[in-house]
């Protein structure tokens, strides 16, 4: 794949989420795809990925999350039934765009794989699907002023879309989800393991002296 080409996929992807993303998605925006697209960037260097596999995982880094512009409402039900499968809607979002780019259906078929990939539960098969997976979780293994914000935000998301999230149980879940998330590649590890654990002991501190509702 040629650049001018990766260019202008990516860019369909970034006026795709810009367009018609909601504002509600504090969490799930253009600033976390960017930061899926670094992390995949970065740990696609440490993993000796080759360039042309390097695009594709890029391009599935920018459109995972495409799949939510077809939330339409903020009614929690609505959110509920596209959070669910909105892996899928960025699947189909890819395979009925991607060919107006002149990608070759088993780039296409690559790039769908990728995506699901980033599905909660999801065990990768291989090392792309190891490193878009990472990436997708990288925000719970930053700096921990970094987590906190990115944290906060998602839980501004939900709270947007109808959920009736107390502190304490936000603390607690994210505790739970921060102590059971694995890295699978070593770069990951390397990266980010140490900041995870840091931020698992500053959600503890919450749990502790909870804010005020």
């Amino acid at each position: 794949m040629n650049g001018q080409k990766f260019q202008q996929v990516v860019q369909h992807a970034i006026n795709l989420l810009q367009r018609e993303m909601l504002p509600a998605f504090t969490y799930h925006n253009m600033d976390h795809t960017l930061e899926v697209v670094r992390a995949c960037n970065r740990l696609a260097a440490l993993e000796k990925i080759d360039e042309e596999s390097r695009h594709l995982l890029l391009i599935a880094a920018y459109f995972h999350d495409t799949g939510l512009t077809t939330i339409t409402s903020t009614d929690a039900d609505t959110f509920n039934a596209g959070r669910a499968v909105h892996e899928e809607r960025a699947v189909q979002i890819v395979r009925n765009i991607l060919p107006t780019y002149g990608l070759k259906t088993e780039e296409i078929e690559t790039i769908a794989r990728l995506i699901m990939a980033t599905k909660r539960d999801h065990i990768p098969v291989d090392v792309l699907e190891k490193i878009i997976a990472d990436a997708d979780i990288s925000p719970i293994g930053q700096a921990t002023s970094s987590f906190m914000r990115s944290n906060e935000a998602l839980l501004r998301e939900l709270r947007s879309f109808g959920m009736q999230i107390k502190n304490e149980e936000w603390y607690e879940n994210q505790k739970e989800f921060i102590e059971t998330c694995v890295y699978h590649t070593s770069a990951a590890r390397d990266l980010f393991d140490k900041n995870r654990l840091l931020n698992m002991v500053a959600i503890q501190s919450r749990m502790k002296t909870p804010k005020t509702q």
